[in-house]
């Protein structure tokens, strides 16, 4: 074999000629049984790649990336070629043969099974280095490809995990869903058992309290007719025990008043009638209301009103009735001796009319509960301090209802302060 230059053309020309982009480290396998060949074409090569140390026929079991071999060593070695070449498929393992005189027998025995590329020699030196940059090329695209299809089966199988997670996580969803549906229908058939649980109990109550009030005023009336004596005369035993029997059936009275106006408000059927109000007015309404109890208790009460002339937006018997209801808690939960005082002033925009005691007080924890229905912060009272729990109840819807709100503020064993606030009205007012 010989490898030589083109005629005319100097080495240095050679040298210079850009060589084709092979993967740098490639490995390069010479088995040549004409060692002269071997030796020239090895000095050719070893310039540009990394020439295997044949140690025997067994270097075809080794690493490279290119098998170049002679007509002789490929008779010796075909059935080990084609072993080799079998154990790297698909990936391409390019063998090269380089020969001289290449027979029919050799061509039709060996090549088209255990060879890729053939070169017959004489041929010049930078043909030499394309045709094994190109078979290089070839085995790096083909260990590319493999690496790539490695890298898609491992994206292929961590897709599909992903999607049976994602099919196991729509499930769970779907099953997540079918239960909230089922909780929400579950829960809109409840709410609706408890409205209409709610506006039976409120039916009820507006019911009773118009039966019980029939008899109790017929109590009264009969109470008020003995007391006159049309009966005939009466001792002063018995007009003590009659007047015990009239502050019962009031006391009563009231009490069933009040659960008539809370089952009224639940059922929405309280009309109010907002208008311009003087504030002055409804003041002297309701100090005249709770001053006899103020009185009996020997209790101070002190109403004050920064402007006589002032105008709210409100509903005049409704807000007489929160101050009464506020006024007279207030004389109910102060001991005797204490204060009780009602202030009115515009701040902010609004009206607000302040209800003070000097009182029990009220615990913090239980400053939002006093406004719930049938709430009484302190049982113990009971017995002296009787009532329903409905009042703050009421007074608080009736604030709301006139466009307004009703806070709460104590300290217990001090007292506590009762804030109604309400619009201001449109006309009359004076800061």
């Amino acid at each position: 074999m010989s490898v030589s230059s083109a005629p005319g053309t100097p080495r240095d020309a050679e040298a210079a000629a850009p060589p084709v982009p092979v993967p740098r480290a490639s490995r390069i396998l010479l088995l040549l049984d004409q060692k002269e060949n071997g030796s020239l074409l090895a000095a050719e090569l070893s310039r540009d790649h990394e020439l295997v140390e044949p140690h025997g026929d067994d270097a075809l079991d080794g690493d490279f990336d290119l098998c170049i071999l002679d007509g002789r060593a490929l008779d010796r070695l075909w059935e080990r070629v084609q072993a080799r070449k079998a154990r790297e498929q698909p990936t391409l393992l390019p063998v090269l043969l380089i020969t001289s005189r290449p027979g029919v027998k050799m061509i039709t025995r060996h090549v088209w099974r255990s060879v890729d590329e053939l070169i017959i020699t004489p041929i010049e030196k930078p043909e030499l280095r394309a045709r094994v940059a190109i078979l290089l090329r070839a085995r790096s695209l083909s260990l590319s490809l493999r690496e790539s299809e490695a890298e898609a089966r491992a994206l292929a199988r961590s897709l599909a995990q992903r999607a049976s997670e994602m099919e196991a996580q729509a499930a769970r969803l779907e099953a997540q869903t079918r239960e909230l549906r089922w909780s929400a229908e579950q829960l809109a058939e409840r709410t609706a058992a408890a409205e209409e649980a709610n506006r039976v109990k409120s039916q009820f109550l507006a019911t009773m309290s118009h039966e019980l009030r029939t008899p109790l005023n017929a109590i009264g009336g009969y109470t008020e007719l003995l007391e006159m004596g049309v009966r005939g005369p009466v001792t002063e035993q018995q007009r003590d025990d009659l007047l015990r029997i009239q502050a019962s059936q009031r006391h009563l009275l009231g009490l069933i008043n009040e659960v008539l106006n809370y089952a009224k408000l639940e059922t929405g059927a309280v009309q109010y009638e907002v208008s311009d109000v003087a504030v002055r007015d409804v003041l002297n309404s309701a100090e005249a209301l709770v001053s006899p109890q103020a009185r009996v208790k020997g209790l101070q009460l002190e109403v004050v009103l920064r402007d006589p002339g002032l105008i709210v937006r409100a509903d005049a018997d409704k807000l007489l009735q929160v101050l009464a209801n506020l006024l007279s808690n207030a004389v109910k939960f102060t001991d005797r001796g204490g204060r009780v005082g009602l202030w009115c002033g515009v701040a902010d925009g609004a009206v607000l009319f302040r209800v003070t005691d000097s009182g029990i007080g009220i615990p913090a924890d239980k400053l939002d509960a006093i406004f719930e229905p049938f709430v009484q912060v302190r049982s113990d009272l009971t017995r002296t301090a009787e009532g329903t729990g409905l009042g703050l109840a009421i007074s608080r819807d009736l604030a709301r209802g006139m466009g307004g709100e009703l806070i709460a503020e104590s300290v217990v064993g001090q007292g506590s302060t009762f804030t109604l606030m309400l619009p201001v009205g449109t006309a009359g007012n004076r800061e």
